[in-house]
């Protein structure tokens, strides 16, 4: 037992202490470096942010030549060296080896985000098991200790939040848009957004456009 409660304290002392946010990279320089299978999840993902990446591997996977062919990422044919983070705001380390992985960790600089995909230690950021449904995203992260535990969670979260959240929340955008422009009172226009939060919404287009159609007669004509 008592063993028990130091092996607990060492590893509490180990957790990454994270602060949960949503970076905007849209054409911000991202260097993924490693050609694998695990560089391409971690690429797939940095395009569908919008960021420019750059893959430093001597040797590269089908699936990224593809991306390369289609010219969605530029591509360094050659071993890693330091200077290939300059411009980078994002740093991605993805290798089969260790020693590379921690030359790119110990290459970065105090001012980019580092993720080495083995080594949450070396790391100053982590990326999150994810699920998206249109503007929804439901990030799961368990600060390195489990990526196998986030994504089973992520899964389950799946079965709760399906596709038609994505529409769901297009129409949740729409009348907050529109309600910023009624003759409408504050408090009165804070209510309604917590009454179209109600799942039967959701569920309904019907009740979502007679929603609109309603606050769309509210609306300034000045």
């Amino acid at each position: 037992m008592v063993f028990f409660r130091i092996t607990k304290q060492r590893q509490v002392n180990k957790t990454m202490k994270s602060y949960p946010i949503m970076l905007n990279i849209e054409a911000k320089g991202a260097v993924v470096v490693g050609g694998g299978m695990i560089a391409h999840r971690k690429i797939v993902g940095l395009l569908q942010a919008g960021a420019y990446v750059t893959v430093i591997s001597p040797m590269i996977h089908s699936e990224i030549e593809q991306l390369i062919a289609e010219k969605k990422i530029t591509w360094k044919n050659k071993e890693f060296e330091p200077n290939d983070l300059d411009s980078a705001l994002i740093i991605i380390a993805a290798t089969n080896s260790e020693t590379v992985n921690s030359f790119v960790a110990s290459s970065s600089g105090t001012h980019q985000l580092v993720n080495i995909v083995d080594n949450p230690e070396l790391s100053t950021f982590h990326v999150p098991a994810k699920l998206t449904r249109g503007d929804l995203t439901i990030s799961v992260a368990t600060g390195g200790a489990s990526p196998i535990l986030s994504k089973r969670i992520r899964d389950e979260l799946a079965v709760i939040y399906e596709d038609s959240y994505g529409d769901y929340l297009e129409f949740l955008t729409l009348s907050r848009e529109t309600l910023k422009y009624t003759t409408l009172e504050q408090a009165i226009k804070t209510k309604l957004l917590k009454v179209i939060t109600n799942d039967t919404y959701r569920q309904s287009i019907n009740m979502q456009n007679a929603f609109l159609e309603l606050i769309g007669g509210y609306q300034n004509k000045s």
